[in-house]
């Protein structure tokens, strides 16, 4: 099955969404870091696209990691 690639403008709003929940800013979630705090934020980014239906291929496509990072991270989480 293939998924429609999430537009630049879900990125932004799931991106705003996890940045307030860990009283970040949107850069903060996008950033490369390792912090606890970023890993977290992006994780929560990346459940929310994942339970929207986005495969990890085009959430890997959208948001510039590796798939084996956003992988893992989704496993993680579930």
């Amino acid at each position: 099955m293939i998924t429609a690639e999430p537009s630049t403008s879900w990125v932004e709003q799931y991106a705003a969404e996890a940045a307030s929940a860990y009283f970040l800013t949107r850069a903060d979630v996008m950033v490369a870091g390792r912090s606890v705090v970023f890993v977290e934020a992006r994780r929560a980014m990346w459940k929310r696209f994942a339970d929207d239906s986005s495969s990890t291929s085009s959430i890997v496509r959208a948001v510039g990691r590796h798939h084996t990072t956003v992988m893992h991270a989704l496993k993680t989480t579930r």
